[in-house]
């Protein structure tokens, strides 16, 4: 009887693999949340579609790169890619998610930390400070444009304090999660 080839897995292959799985309960639980908002009557009908045409998006992005990432590549750096578009993909919907939900005031922002919490997964200090960067620079673009959009709102001062403590907190729990991808070997 012919023995089966079992070829090990690469970290970043298995990585990538594991974070789009994890991506399949984050939509899962986006729209569940979004039905329930919906029945009742939270959200404007307008509001229901491009939250649900934007989860629909990201879920297929996600299906693509899990079957893609199951695939075995030459070479390695396919997979962070994949991983790294994903991450994108998660900044590009957590501030699309924010300017649907007024902006300033949406409670949206915590899903910044899923692209963060991502990019960690590739254990790179160089890859989580640039995808928290890009959080910044999302967060503070959508919170000003909606600002200023639907002017009085809200006060500048808010907008302001706002788009600094979540600026800065993107860079903390970046900073926590270096500590744990990069432990230093210090005595203590």
């Amino acid at each position: 009887m012919a023995k089966k080839s079992t070829a090990q897995a690469s970290w970043l292959q298995t990585t990538a693999i594991r974070v789009t799985r994890v991506h399949f309960l984050y939509v899962a639980v986006y729209i569940l949340s979004t039905i329930i908002f919906d029945m009742w009557n939270l959200y404007a009908y307008e509001v229901v579609t491009q939250l649900w045409t934007a989860a629909g998006l990201l879920l297929v992005l996600n299906t693509v790169l899990w079957y893609l990432g199951r695939m075995k590549f030459s070479d390695e750096k396919i997979y962070a890619i994949m991983v790294i578009l994903l991450v994108v993909a998660d900044i590009a919907f957590a501030a699309y998610n924010v300017y649907w939900q007024r902006g300033l005031a949406s409670k949206s922002v915590a899903l910044f930390a899923v692209p963060i919490i991502t990019a960690a997964t590739l254990r790179s200090r160089t890859t989580l400070l640039a995808a928290s960067s890009l959080c910044v620079a999302a967060y503070s673009m959508v919170a000003v444009r909606y600002f200023f959009l639907h002017y009085g709102e809200s006060f500048r001062v808010e907008l302001y304090g706002s788009v600094g403590f979540y600026s800065a907190m993107f860079f903390v729990l970046a900073g926590l999660l270096l500590i744990i991808i990069k432990p230093t070997k210090e005595n203590l």
